[in-house]
């Protein structure tokens, strides 16, 4: 018993010491379970735009580019919402303005990373919210998902203009390595996205 929680002590020391010689880490989300709002926003037609600002440095760890996680984040949406009518824009067009007759939703991705310590905080991109109020807990696994999201409803002469921050940080200490990281990143992910359609849902009902 003694060896074992030695050997389990060496462990931990070791992987920390290894995981935070790489800053951040990112990992291509699971598929979440879904409750489509069918016949929601039926032929309604939806600009949706994302930017990714995140700031992922050299020592990073990525097993999931910016395009998969963009990716994912649309299906994700078009799954919630299947009787809408999504029009996909570049990310070029994010600081534009939204088109006067319909729905424009823009996501700015502000972080979807996990590190160790307070190195998580090197990740954070500025895509319009203030997420510098956010405290992260030292010697343990972080991880951040945050979005900055705009909602602009122009259908029917309407022009409703709504925003939102919503950031999830998940902490755990680093019993299992990167598996904890991993489960940390998932937990942030999950969370912000149910969050994000409480949002959407609540400004265009």
């Amino acid at each position: 018993m003694k060896y074992t929680l030695i050997v389990l002590v060496l462990y931990i020391l070791t992987s920390v010491s290894h995981l935070s010689g790489q800053k951040l880490y990112v990992w291509c989300p699971s598929e979440q379970t879904i409750v489509p709002r069918n016949g929601f926003l039926k032929n309604d037609t939806i600009d949706l735009v994302f930017f990714d600002g995140r700031v992922l440095n050299e020592k990073s760890r990525i097993e999931c580019t910016s395009e998969n996680v963009i990716n994912q984040l649309q299906n994700f949406l078009f799954d919630s919402y299947p009787s809408a009518v999504f029009n996909s824009v570049s990310s070029e067009s994010y600081f534009d303005d939204p088109n006067s007759k319909r729905i424009t939703i823009k996501i700015g991705i502000s972080a979807y990373h996990a590190a160790f310590g307070t190195d998580i905080k090197l990740g954070i991109g500025s895509v319009g919210g203030d997420f510098s109020f956010m405290v992260f807990p030292e010697g343990k696994w972080n991880g951040l998902t945050a979005y900055f999201i705009k909602i602009y409803d122009y259908r029917d002469n309407k022009e409703i203009n709504k925003s939102k921050e919503i950031s999830k940080i998940t902490s755990k200490f680093n019993i299992w390595g990167y598996k904890t990281a991993i489960d940390c990143l998932a937990k942030t992910y999950s969370d912000a996205n149910q969050e994000m359609l409480f949002f959407i849902d609540n400004t265009l009902m």
